[in-house]
């Protein structure tokens, strides 16, 4: 049957002009088209990843048990990496669907694993230190300090209302489109990847400043990404049949990929640090796998079994419902539509989240979080308002030239002196957010003069 997205559309190879305008910067060739190096664009958004600073500084950031001392729990980037393989898997389901039952093209099929990984790779690359608490504090602090929003500093009320909607919404998923879509800035690390890549991430293509990110507290675009997303609206013709911007098809599988990993693999976890009782998570694996019977093999595989399972149930969801995602009539994610058995082992998984959230170690890391993550944001926020005020940057206040300079330089900041508040404030976010949770933790020292304790 004829859908409101087709794939010829949907696996656009552009990406945003390198000078950040409203217009797209066109690969020869198509989705499938090579340049001098044989990478198609996909392959390249792929390598851009896994070479890029935000992806390698995932390696230090909390996925649940923060700052674990243990070597084989999960961390931001382990657990991006197994995503993405879970993605890989999908993508070939994907392939021999939509060459069956909608537009795709036989030439376009090979691309479909190179974009979901890449999807799953940075579905995660925009989480602050300290996992989602982190982004608590984000909020919980910028809530606090209205102050740092004076009208006065703004070109206009819609730039000082907008910006503030994104930090009090401070999200992860928008600030990894923020990285991912941005033209290349070396010191955000900025990504500038293909449209199709960007989408297949995007769980909520709405902005902050929507009405459903307040009611949801999820959005994926930052009021400062506005034009970029509407571009990318545009080019891949992402829209319902209302004209409403939606949701990528493959998205629907990179958030199951997701979904389905940490809610298998932090359980995992939580047994190899003795926060739960293995023989209830080996009964939970095998509930899940369906083999009940297989109680002698190792934990591992029985995880194996599970995700496969999972897997199955969640591709079942989207093949059913293949023809309402094509026509960008879905917006929820594939476990609300799943079986009640498979329902079923999800609220037990919550169940056993609740022990795991609540352990102490995990609750008393939290709390310091709040400290950490707020004194480096009221430096930070002094500072750019000290440059905000500043002719020259003789003029900046002694303590906020030090802190610029700590963070970005003396010559990043003397170059930038002129730009406006709201643009400085975008880099305070890409900082924050980029921070790993030794670094905050080390910075935040620092900026209080507990450094000098230790010499």
């Amino acid at each position: 049957m004829s859908h409101s997205l087709s794939w010829r559309r949907l696996l656009s190879s552009n990406r945003v002009s390198r000078s950040g305008s409203s217009t797209t910067d066109k690969l020869s060739g198509g989705a499938s088209g090579r340049k001098a190096d044989e990478r198609t664009p996909f392959e390249q958004d792929y390598d851009r990843i896994v070479f890029s600073q935000p992806f390698r500084r995932m390696a230090k950031k909390t996925q649940v048990h923060p700052m674990a001392s243990n070597d084989h729990i999960h961390n931001r980037l382990t657990h991006s990496i197994e995503v993405a393989s879970v993605g890989r898997g999908f993508a070939h389901r994907v392939g021999v669907l939509a060459r069956q039952a909608s537009d795709l093209r036989a030439e376009d099929v090979a691309s479909l694993p190179w974009i979901m990984q890449s999807a799953c790779l940075i579905h995660d690359i925009g989480n602050p230190p300290f996992g989602h608490a982190g982004e608590e504090v984000v909020r919980a602090w910028v809530h606090e300090h209205p102050e740092m929003f004076e009208r006065q500093r703004f070109d206009s009320d819609a730039s000082c209302e907008s910006c503030h909607a994104d930090w009090l919404g401070f999200e992860g998923n928008a600030q990894g489109f923020r990285i991912s879509a941005r033209p290349d800035n070396p010191k955000a690390g900025y990504l500038r990847l293909t449209h199709a890549t960007l989408a297949s991430a995007i769980k909520y293509p709405w902005l902050s400043t929507d009405p459903r990110a307040a009611a949801k507290r999820k959005h994926n675009v930052y009021s400062s990404e506005t034009q970029i997303f509407e571009t990318l609206v545009e080019d891949l013709a992402l829209r319902d049949r209302s004209g409403v911007p939606c949701r990528h098809p493959l998205s629907f599988l990179t958030e199951a990929a997701d979904d389905i990993c940490y809610r298998i693999l932090d359980l995992e976890d939580a047994v190899e640090m003795g926060i739960r009782e293995f023989d209830k998570v080996q009964d939970l694996f095998l509930r899940i796998s369906g083999n009940q019977e297989n109680s002698s093999m190792p934990l591992s595989q029985l995880r194996g079994q599970a995700i496969k399972n999972l897997m199955d149930k969640c591709w079942q969801v989207f093949e059913d419902d293949f023809d309402t995602i094509m026509n960008g009539d879905r917006i929820e994610d594939l476990k609300s539509s799943l079986d009640s058995e498979s329902e079923q082992h999800l609220q037990d998984i919550s169940d056993a989240y609740d022990e795991i959230f609540g352990h102490r170690k995990k609750v008393a890391t939290e709390l310091g979080a709040y400290h950490v993550v707020g004194r480096i944001l009221k430096a930070l926020f002094k500072t750019v308002q000290s440059i905000d005020d500043a002719a020259h940057y003789k003029d900046v206040h002694f303590l906020s030239k030090r802190c610029a300079e700590l963070v970005w330089g003396r010559k990043y900041a003397e170059e930038n002196l002129s730009r406006d508040y709201a643009w400085w404030l975008s880099q305070v976010m890409d900082f924050v957010s980029g921070m790993t949770d030794d670094y905050a933790t080390d910075l935040s020292r620092e900026i209080g003069g507990l450094a000098l304790s230790q010499r």
